[in-house]
């Protein structure tokens, strides 16, 4: 097994000047990107009063976004805030409601974030735009924003298709 250090983009809501080579990438940035998701993650980590930011929470800080790709695909596949918030709390329910001023991503959100690294730099990309974290949820395919995503019948290779052809249909325009 390789034990070398990960390239992995350390998580920032403003661009930076970082690229496929460096180590600052931009989350959410881009063309129709969402500089907020960050911001709209650990919101809904506060909302619910957990002290954790998971992939469930990243999810519905996608569909927060108000512009993007993955805004955009998840609405055609049919879900919303709302949905996926009242699925989110059945699943993992209220915390204690004691929450840090800087709520850290888990483990599993930060492979997430890695993931949409990866998916960005196989598409070319020098920054994480709302359609890597959406296929960094879904390619990570364990955390509660998967099973979210599951339980509105999203499965990983329509997702991955959806979100391809709006990718293909954005180039030629």
């Amino acid at each position: 097994m390789n034990n070398q250090k990960k390239d992995v983009p350390k998580v920032q809501p403003a661009p930076s000047k970082g690229g496929p080579g460096g180590r600052e990438t931009a989350i959410g940035a881009g063309e129709g990107g969402c500089p907020e998701f960050i911001h709209f993650a650990q919101e809904e980590a506060r909302r619910l009063g957990h002290n954790f930011v998971g992939t469930e929470m990243m999810l519905v800080a996608l569909l927060r976004c108000y512009s993007g790709i993955a805004p955009s695909v998840l609405s055609d596949l049919g879900l919303t805030v709302e949905n996926a918030r009242a699925e989110m709390e059945s699943i993992i329910g209220r915390g204690s409601g004691s929450v840090f001023v800087d709520i850290p991503f888990t483990p599993r959100a930060m492979r997430v974030l890695e993931l949409s690294w990866d998916e960005a730099r196989q598409l070319g990309r020098n920054y994480i735009g709302t359609e890597h974290l959406l296929l960094g949820i879904v390619r990570e395919g364990e955390g509660v924003g998967s099973r979210i995503l599951d339980k509105f019948g999203v499965d990983a290779e329509s997702l991955r298709n959806h979100v391809y052809r709006q990718l293909s249909a954005e180039s030629k325009q």
